[in-house]
């Protein structure tokens, strides 16, 4: 097999899923990529939304502690 770089170097761009030596998919390098980005930015906003609850609490209880 060859390495990751080589693969996009040498514009491979699709790879066979092989299961018991017979190609069951093709795996699309590019789609793969465009999944991974929107599940980190999917993270990022819930972590955002996490981060603004906690910051709302923190500022409620300053607050109510006034």
């Amino acid at each position: 097999m060859m390495p990751g770089g080589a693969r996009i170097r040498r514009k491979f761009r699709h790879l066979p899923v092989v299961e018991n030596g017979e190609v069951i998919a093709i795996l699309d390098i590019t789609k793969c990529l465009y999944d991974a980005i929107s599940r980190m930015e999917k993270a990022a906003e819930q972590g955002s939304a996490i981060a603004a609850a906690v910051e709302g609490s923190d500022r409620q209880r300053g607050s109510n502690a006034s």
